[in-house]
């Protein structure tokens, strides 16, 4: 009834902990197959257009170039936008609303990204 009894009674906890790493160490934890799909992209502000972070704008696809629009008006259009941000756009029958995650004055570009 003493220490036997304790060891049969109560498992240590070390076992579940080592199973855990081990679980932890597996290579299949992180999978390098899972695709990046870039959820934001530069543009170049068009002249006389303002931009707050937050706002939203429509993201357009216009002969096949991406331009963001505010109402009817341009406002920003993507030089060289990620080939998976302008899929993405496409596939939502060219027409996407996106959301202004920063401003860069210095160089009159915008980052905007897809809303959620």
């Amino acid at each position: 009834m003493g220490l036997d009894f304790v060891k049969k009674a109560a498992p240590t906890f070390h076992k579940a902990l080592d199973r855990r790493a081990v679980q932890l160490r597996t290579p299949t934890l992180f999978n390098r197959d899972i695709p990046s799909v870039a959820r934001c992209a530069s543009a170049e502000i068009c002249q006389g257009s303002n931009f707050t972070p937050g706002e939203k704008v429509h993201l357009r696809i216009l002969n096949d170039k991406l331009i963001a629009q505010r109402d009817n008006v341009v406002v920003a259009k993507f030089t060289a936008p990620p080939a998976e941000f302008f899929n993405q756009v496409r596939a939502g029958a060219g027409i996407e609303r996106g959301v202004v995650m920063a401003v860069h004055d210095l160089s009159q570009t915008v980052e905007i990204g897809f809303c959620d």
